[in-house]
């Protein structure tokens, strides 16, 4: 509950009921006491807004302002029935609703430094503790597991890394070198014990990305509304929800009617209608009015929960890179026992043909290119640009061209009037301030846009006029004064409404000359003028575009739908030579395509369903978080703000996380040639060769988990 809009004579405030408007009107009166102040209230059950009519004075609204805004501030608590009339079991229908912000506490990871930390203390304290006869008896049963999956490969005709390190740890049993053994493991522990922690991170950081708010939820019980935990409603339970409230649950209207933004699923800024027996899905938020809902889906469900888990799920995508290092790992192994066995025959010592099992490539580069991999998915993810997996990471290090979708992506989506153009004797005056009047009934972008402007120039707009018609997808109409007036798109005042508006060529000219989306108002047949809105350009567009430039972008192509005045006017407002109007959803495909065939590594950007085609097409295809479910599904890369530059800081990741992985090979591949040349020629023992392998492994990967960005 909230006042929506307040000028001199008229407030509006949103309600959940009549009963509300009522507490308004009584704590208006309490207050103003013996005071005379002519008042009058209306309520429209539908919107679930109510308007205080009274003298236009300054001092009095805010004062009578005052007094609405404490009222709201005290939500009424719904009578619930007696516990007696319950069903049994029903203990719910017998508390109060709870007002708790949320229920939903995200679980937090332990600190990997103090997991690895307290490893390495019990190692040591158990070793120090435990007595020596012991202590052989313990290692063996602590490495069992490794050597018995090393044999397990071995009978399975595999040999990879398990069986390297299952010979190694067996090789220092056999010398009955058992601080080797148990170094060894214990070094192999940390390093598996990170990779998990890692990924774990990684998962719970995505996941929570689409996680629910976790509010309670409004049902009804035995014909009264009592609030549950969100977890406890079950499919074909009565949801209330109201305006500014998100949906919870996939399922039918059963009741009421409302508008819906579905933005979260369609990418379509307008909120739509919504009423009996229209579908309407979880993640999406009531704007305006009260619906009940008879519940379908819930939970992992639900179409947006699903959406999110195919997003976890794509973690599982692995780089190509990321493939070579595991067969590569697998193919080195070989080759260590070869030369472990040329070691011995050469020199007959056991010792020396050891050290060559107690270091290896493979076990180093097999652990440090997933992780770094999954550490540049989370980071890009703190960042806002979801990854879904380490060959997304590959492709968009390589991306040389992008192409990006106008509406949506570098423009706001949040139109504002710039213009009105009145036509057959109506005034400018007249147009805004009614089509404020019929447009405050609906609060999407355009409707907003308009009342916003009419409120700015200081024009009231009465509701005088007959009821509102929402005509889906076209406009709307009402009557005023008898005469019947409409409002909406060209398509709807022309072509459904038969309206003649060649007679207002020159006005029409000039305002959609200028590349603005246009609304039409026409009075018992005739044209009475048009008002022209324009989708501004984010603010982030120019210096987005700029940076895209100086990372050596070699294509930069912006693609619209709109006519060619308005994708050139954002053309040159961003400075983008490069741009196409009136393009199909065939055409953007058709476009990767060509850049494709010419050899560029392409990067599609877009939002909505005529944009997945494309997005599919592309090497990366990036989505906007507020674009269509299809989009999201079909994307590479998904942006989870508002921020154009998270595209920017995904991309630099991408490129910084390739060069790490090269590096790690060359680290890698000289400091084990040096320590397994020093172990060979005896100058290290095994157990220190063994130490020094490892510890190497374990900074390799700490060093793979590093932030990428502080080192730009």
């Amino acid at each position: 509950m909230s006042i929506v809009r307040s000028i001199p004579g008229r407030i509006r405030f949103e309600v959940d009921s009549g009963q509300e408007v009522l507490h308004v009107q009584e704590r208006i009166l309490a207050d103003f006491g013996d005071d005379a102040v002519d008042l009058e209230f209306s309520y429209s059950e539908r919107s679930g807004r109510a308007l205080v009519r009274f003298v236009p004075d300054r001092m009095l609204t805010e004062r009578v302002e005052e007094v609405v805004a404490n009222a709201l501030a005290i939500p009424l608590l719904p009578e619930l029935s007696d516990c007696r009339s319950a069903a049994l079991g029903d203990e719910l229908a017998c508390t109060l609703p709870a007002h708790a912000p949320g229920i939903y506490e995200p679980a937090e990871l332990e600190n990997p430094f103090w997991i690895v930390a307290k490893k390495v203390f019990n190692f040591y304290t158990t070793r120090l503790l435990m007595p020596m006869r012991l202590r052989p008896y313990w290692t063996a049963f602590n490495v069992a597991p490794l050597i018995f999956e090393g044999i397990r490969n071995l009978f399975q005709r595999k040999l990879n890394v398990a069986v390297l390190d299952g010979a190694a740890i067996g090789a220092a049993l056999a010398m009955r070198d058992f601080s080797t053994a148990g170094t060894i493991h214990l070094l192999l522990d940390i390093s598996e014990t990170l990779e998990d922690w890692t990924r774990e991170k990684s998962r719970k950081d995505l996941a929570s990305l689409f996680a629910g708010d976790g509010k309670p939820v409004w049902v009804l019980r035995k014909g009264e509304e009592v609030q549950i935990p969100q977890e406890n409603v079950a499919v074909g339970d009565l949801v209330v929800v109201r305006a500014g409230a998100r949906i919870s649950v996939d399922g039918v209207v059963a009741d009421g009617t409302a508008m819906v933004n579905q933005s979260s699923m369609t990418g379509e800024p307008l909120s739509v209608k919504r009423g009996i027996g229209k579908e309407v899905f979880a993640g999406t938020v009531v704007e305006e009015g009260k619906i009940v809902i008879l519940t379908e889906g819930v939970g992992d469900e639900t179409r947006f929960a699903k959406i999110a888990q195919v997003i976890s799920d794509s973690e599982a995508m692995k780089a190509e890179i990321h493939g070579q290092a595991i067969q590569l790992a697998d193919k080195i192994v070989p080759f260590s026992f070869v030369l472990s066995g040329v070691i011995f025959v050469i020199t007959r010592n056991w010792m020396q043909a050891a050290a060559v099992l107690m270091a290896d490539y493979s076990c180093a580069i097999k652990l440090s290119t997933p992780l770094a991999v999954r550490s540049a998915m989370l980071e890009s993810a703190y960042f806002g640009a979801l990854i879904k997996g380490g060959k997304c990471i590959e492709q968009l290090s390589k991306v040389d061209a992008i192409v990006l979708d106008k509406t949506g992506t570098l423009t706001r989506a949040i139109p504002e009037v710039v213009d009105v153009c009145p036509v057959n004797g109506y005034s400018r005056e007249f147009i805004l301030r009614n089509a404020a009047c019929m447009e405050e009934h609906f609060p999407h972008p355009v409707a907003d846009a308009v009342v916003r402007k009419a409120d700015e120039e200081g024009l009231i707009h009465d509701e005088r006029h007959a009821e509102i018609e929402y005509i889906l997808a076209h406009g709307i109409s009402t009557t005023l004064g008898g005469k019947r007036m409409i409002l909406g798109s060209r398509h709807f005042v022309h072509e459904d409404e038969g309206i003649d508006l060649d007679v207002a060529d020159a006005q029409i000219k000039r305002c959609t000359d200028t590349g603005h989306s246009t609304l039409y108002m026409a009075v018992d047949n005739e044209l009475a003028g048009v008002i022209a809105l324009e989708d501004p350009v984010r603010d982030s567009a120019y210096r987005f575009i700029r940076r895209l430039e100086n990372m050596g972008m070699r294509r930069i192509i912006m693609l619209t739908g709109d006519g060619e005045a308005s994708a050139r006017t954002v053309a040159s407002e961003l400075d983008i030579e490069e741009f196409y109007a009136q393009v199909l959803p065939n055409d953007k495909t058709e476009l990767v395509d060509t850049l494709r065939a010419e050899g560029y590594t392409v990067a599609m950007v877009g939002d909505g369903i005529n944009d997945s085609a494309a997005l599919s097409h592309a090497h990366v295809g990036v989505s906007m978080k507020h674009g269509a479910d299809i989009a999201q599904e079909t994307c590479d890369v998904m942006l989870t703000s508002e921020r154009l530059d998270s595209l920017i800081d995904s991309m630099s990741i991408s490129g910084l996380v390739m060069k790490r992985i090269r590096r790690n090979y060359k680290f890698i591949v000289a400091s084990n040639t040096l320590f397994i040349g020093l172990g060979i020629f005896g100058f290290i023992t095994p157990a220190v060769l063994a130490l020094l392998h490892n510890s190497g492994t374990v900074l390799t990967c700490a060093y793979s988990m590093r932030p990428m960005l502080p080192e730009q």
